[in-house]
Parts: C-alpha cells; structure tokens; sequence
C-alpha cells in the first residue's frame, strides 16, 4: 500500500513523501516523482514508516538539489528534440496524405530526425507507439544474447510504463522494462538489460549476482551513475 500521508519541509516547500513498500526490496531507495512535488521511497515491506522518514529528512540536501534541477513535462510535440538512445533527434511530422517517401512507412529515423506521418492531434500517440516498438527491438536484441551467454531462457519480455524502476524480473523468467529507456544512451540500456538478465540467475542484489552483471557489460558503474543523475529526466516526456 502506497502511503500519502507525509510531508517534508525544505526551505519552505511543503514536499509530499510517498512510501511504496515492494516485496523484494532489500533497503531503502529514493527518487523524485515527475510532475509532482514528491518524492517516493521504495522500501522493504513492513519496515518501519518512523526509520523512513528519518532517512528521508537525511535526504533534504540531495532532495533540494535535484528539486532545484528539476524540470516540468516535456510535451512530445512538432519540432522538438528528443533523445532516442540519448542521441538527439527532431520531430518531424508529415501529412498522411504527402506522396513522397512513402515507401519509407508510417515512421522513420533518418538524419538525425524521427519522421511521423500523422494529423497533428494524433502525433503524440504515433511517437510514442514508434518509440516502443523501437526500444522493445532494442531490449530484445541484448536480452536474448544476454540470456543465450549465461544458458538461461528469457519467458516473455514485456515493454511497460512504470515510474520505480526501469527492469524486472520475475522467479518465472519475465522480463519487463520501461518504454521510456529509449531516451537512455545505449551503454545505459545495456547495463539495465543485463541487470534483469542476471536476475535470471540471481534473484537478489549478492556480490555473485554484481559479478555476473560485470561480465554481461562493462558499463555499470558509469551507468548507475548517470541514471542517478538523469533518471528523472527520462520520466518527463509526456
């Protein structure tokens, strides 16, 4: 049960404090929530609500950073930039009805440069379902040949819209991860497919399970790293 009760004062700004107890947590983990002034504490379940506020007022410094860097919704519109394997790309949308180019599809990647075909309210929907269908090929890819090296099966791979955690995976062999690791630079996207596909051999967080995870990439320092810094921002188109 997510708890909403509990607020947080930082210079004045009343900060919502959302606990959100998960069943294989090992420890206390924080972020902010996009779009809200809150931040979300995944902890263990039944672990003491007075010991996560503790933690959390110990927090008010990183909190007050990450607030102060924080920026609003990013609205998948017309003209703008977004990143797609953290390379940027413009949006660029033609009438369904052009002629030319149409071979090329309902939507492509070209330069440097998404291509929609799409009425203009409908836009939105068409970069975001081009995107999943990009990241879930992407995913796929890696996860498979992960999976192949340690001779362990992947059940299904699942693409979703969570906000805590970008990959999980399950005791029957699911994979499921975030749609929105599109934006993420490739060696994050690596580093977070090899995570899960370690779970399919270790379904804990032991130094076995860090060692396998090293062997399946060479980037997860660096990529913990920057998601602790940018996760929030990949949460923000909308």
């Amino acid at each position: 049960m997510i708890q909403k009760n509990s607020y947080l004062d930082i210079q004045g700004q009343k900060i919502e404090v959302i606990i959100q107890p998960h069943p294989t947590s090992k420890k206390l983990s924080l972020r902010l929530v996009t779009g809200k002034t809150a931040v979300k504490v995944v902890c263990p379940p039944n672990y003491p609500v007075a010991d996560i506020l503790d933690f959390v007022e110990r927090q008010k410094g990183w909190i007050s950073d990450r607030l102060d860097r924080q920026t609003g919704p990013i609205p998948i519109k017309e003209g703008i930039d977004i990143p797609i394997l953290g390379l940027p790309h413009k949006i660029v949308r033609i009438a369904p009805d052009t002629q030319t180019q149409r071979q090329k599809g309902a939507a492509w990647l070209e330069a440097n440069q998404l291509y929609i075909k799409s009425h203009s309210e409908h836009l939105p929907r068409r970069v975001r379902d081009f995107l999943k269908k990009q990241i879930r090929f992407e995913i796929d890819l890696r996860a498979q040949e992960k999976a192949a090296r340690i001779n362990k099966k992947i059940a299904t791979i699942r693409i979703k819209d969570t906000t805590s955690r970008w990959g999980s995976c399950s005791t029957k062999g699911n994979l499921n991860f975030s749609w929105r690791l599109i934006f993420s630079p490739e060696e994050v996207l690596d580093y977070v497919v090899a995570h899960e596909v370690a779970h399919l051999e270790h379904m804990n967080h032991s130094s076995e399970f860090w060692t396998l995870v090293d062997q399946l990439t060479d980037t997860r320092r660096s990529s913990q790293q920057w998601l602790k810094i940018n996760g929030n921002q990949l949460l923000s188109y909308s």
